[in-house]
């Protein structure tokens, strides 16, 4: 029997990104005597092939075969990927290391171009084995790690790891459960691809496996040469170097598996020539049948109840009374109402969901997360709230919301996954951090609770009643009518356009304003836009604005009114909150040319190709430890940009971009009243920062007082008048 405590100690440190702590030398020694932790070991990049070719030719591939079949039912993961590791290891050419040209400070990790080795490339290096072991173990899990069954050392330990196991024989279910696996190949369309695959296995529920583990038993197969494209093959009878494969995506991925497609189906001479010499027939087309789910076989659904030391019942970490919930737009709890709790927890998360049943539908939600030290102290905390409507087959599965819909297991995750049909009130807990949001995720409608340095005075339940206390006393009169007006509202999508002016509502009272300059989707288009522009390099669906630079209790102003204010600095942010109506477009006036801005931009370019922008360089620079030294400086302010050679920069300058970050490639996800206090910092064109502004400038040539337009005229680019002529005629 496999140690428990071994197991836990591989888990919580070797399976996460990034581990907290390290191993006590007495739990490492008796991880090591379980055999589940191996001790580390020194070897070369040539040793590690060596020994690959010798167990390459000891282990049969019958037995790992058997294994993998086994492995199937049990689920016991040690047995797994040894048919994978055996297929790769027998295929790899004996070979000395061909270096991947990548740089140790660089973003790729130096490795040999044909095993993908990344130990021992040039002497000898001592290996911690168990990065490997841990997948032997444990499928992979979201925020995991991602595994790769085609590398030196993965196989290496693999295949050293399965010698020492008792031989594996499979059952009846195990050839159901691959067959099943080939029959819903067969229900693919032509191009879809292995997530399509995924989730049909899943859908069918005659696998008991995460989505993850599923993808890692596809992998296995292509691995093999059973799930290929013709194009590119597994590795039963070909083996592609590691540089060579390319073509991954983001999440797990598997070569060839990224490449199949559902046209290519089953390659059954794969199958029979690594299953056929003790299976017969039974891994045939002729056999390949969905198996039939036996109901009395489901696992009942499980509790963790080391979590329920954290939480005690009907105890939460706001206490909130139903006076207050009136005032967070939440419906009261009724008494007659019975509660379900479900518990997680991990080495420093604990959760807790309750759901709130009205005889079988679920309608009211409380979330809570504690973040615990490793002194056993809360280092943070998040309590959420939510009312739903989410009906349930006897409190047993969620039925779906469509006729097109599956039921799916009444899970914390499935749960959170559907939008409450109510509003949702969350509160954050952290010292001078806290912050509180309250709105409709339907209609994307908020409460603006306001009051920010209030709220992040609140660490407990009696400074949050404390401050609801101070929040109900000083509400409107019409405060419940915004409240129905968020509860009530049907989800609306706004048009809009280049001049319009938008209300930004802060607090209860308070509101600011702000004007749309134009969306860079449409400019990102237009020839006169250069092809290195920050416009063509941001994600989402950004606008350009600018918030008039006061606040005021006036919920009605006009573009007339607005005339003679002063206009912020310009951002870019998503346009979700002006498209759906978060943010209310309350007037429109014709832009002139003081109304036009555009962010004036300074960053060092390290490097120059396609996968490379001047705000991924200026990343690059930030996160790299060696700090290169830049190829050149990038300039860009309105339509014009360009690039200075970096000898050519003076000291005054590079101290200027060591000290802040002058390069805003990011996108706001919301539009705020207030300029968050780094951008403050960085921004060149608030008068705060006009020294550094004329610093730039004088080094560029010109005045400390020049305009857009200046800059413009020496550099190229289009003046603030013409932007506002092509906006106009192309924005119709």
């Amino acid at each position: 029997m496999t140690d428990k405590k071994a197991l836990t100690l591989l888990k919580k440190y070797y399976l996460p990104y990034t581990a907290e702590g390290t191993l006590s030398e007495s739990d490492r020694a008796d991880a090591f005597k379980s055999g589940i932790l191996v001790p580390d070991s020194a070897m070369t990049h040539d040793e590690i092939i060596t020994a690959i070719k010798s167990l390459s030719e000891d282990i049969s591939l019958e037995s790992t075969a058997k294994a993998f079949l086994y492995s199937l039912s049990s689920g016991d993961m040690r047995y797994r990927t040894a048919l994978s590791s055996l297929v790769w290891a027998r295929s790899l050419p004996k070979h000395e290391f061909i270096s991947n040209n990548a740089e140790k400070a660089g973003w790729r990790t130096p490795s040999c171009s044909v095993c993908g080795c990344t130990h021992g490339l040039v002497t000898t290096e001592r290996i911690d084995w168990n990065n490997y072991g841990v997948f032997r173990y444990f499928p992979p899990k979201q925020y995991g790690r991602e595994p790769d069954f085609a590398c030196a050392e993965y196989v290496l330990h693999d295949l050293r790891e399965f010698e020492k196991l008792p031989a594996a024989e499979p059952c009846e279910e195990d050839y159901c459960i691959l067959n099943g696996i080939f029959a819903c190949v067969g229900q693919m369309k032509p191009h879809n691809m292995d997530i399509a695959l995924v989730n049909e296995i899943r859908g069918k529920k005659f696998l008991d496996a995460t989505g993850n583990a599923v993808h890692c038993i596809l992998g296995i197969l292509s691995l093999c040469g059973i799930l290929e494209s013709t194009a590119h093959r597994g590795f039963l009878h070909n083996f592609t170097n590691s540089g060579e494969i390319g073509g991954y995506r983001d999440g797990l991925s598997f070569y060839p598996l990224f490449y199949w497609r559902g046209k290519n189906g089953v390659n059954y001479d794969a199958v029979n020539e690594i299953f056929g010499s003790f299976s017969g027939d039974r891994l045939s087309p002729s056999h390949a049948v969905i198996p039939v789910k036996n109901e009395a076989k489901a696992p009942a659904k499980k509790v963790v109840s080391k979590a329920e030391p954290y939480y005690s019942d009907g105890v939460y970490t706001i206490m909130l009374t139903d006076a207050e919930r009136r005032y967070l737009a939440l419906d009261p709890i009724d008494p007659s109402w019975e509660t379900e709790s479900m518990y997680s927890v991990t080495h420093w998360l604990k959760k807790r969901t309750v759901l709130f049943y009205k005889e079988n539908t679920i309608v009211k939600v409380i979330h809570e997360v504690h973040s615990i030290d490793d002194d056993g102290a809360y280092f943070w905390r998040d309590y959420s709230e939510f009312d739903t409507r989410l009906e349930t087959d006897n409190r047993k599965m969620l039925l779906p919301l469509t006729a097109r819909g599956r039921a799916k297991p009444i899970t914390p995750t499935n749960v959170m996954a559907v939008k409450p049909f109510g509003c949702t009130f969350n509160i954050y807990l952290k010292k001078e951090e806290s912050q509180i949001a309250v709105q409709n995720l339907r209609n994307n409608q908020i409460i603006p609770i306001g009051e920010e340095e209030r709220v992040k005075k609140i660490m407990s339940d009696e400074d949050f009643h404390e401050f609801m206390r101070y929040y109900i006393s000083t509400c409107p009169d019409d405060y419940f009518e915004h409240i129905s007006a968020v509860r009530n509202m049907k989800h609306q999508t706004v048009k809009f356009r280049a001049g319009d002016i938008f209300r930004c509502q802060i607090d209860r009272t308070h509101c600011a304003y702000g004007l749309i300059l134009g969306k860079t989707r449409e400019i990102e288009t237009w020839k006169e836009l250069p092809k290195e522009h920050s416009f063509r390099h941001v994600m989402t669906q950004p606008i350009l604005v600018r918030m008039y630079d006061f606040v005021t209790t006036d919920q009605e102003m006009s573009a007339a009114l607005l005339s003679d204010k002063t206009l912020c600095p310009p951002r870019l942010c998503s346009d979700c909150d002006i498209l759906w109506g978060t943010h209310k477009i309350v007037a429109h006036k014709k832009l002139v040319p003081d109304d036009i801005q555009f962010q004036l931009q300074l960053a060092r370019q390290v490097k120059k190709d396609e996968h490379f922008t001047p705000f991924t360089a200026e990343g690059f620079m930030e996160m790299s430890p060696s700090r290169p030294n830049p190829e050149s400086l990038y300039v860009e302010w309105g339509f014009a940009s360009f690039e200075i050679p970096w000898a050519d920069v003076p000291d005054n300058i590079r101290r200027l971009l060591d000290k802040g970050r002058y390069f805003d490639g990011g996108v706001a996800m919301f539009i705020n009243a207030d300029t968050p206090k780094h951008i403050r910092q960085d921004n060149l064109l608030l008068l705060e920062n006009r020294d550094k502004f004329g610093a730039v400038m004088e080094f560029l040539g010109l005045s400390p007082k020049c305009t857009v337009d200046d800059f413009a005229a020496k550099y190229g680019g289009i003046s603030r008048q013409k932007y506002i002529e092509l906006i106009e005629e192309r924005g119709k």
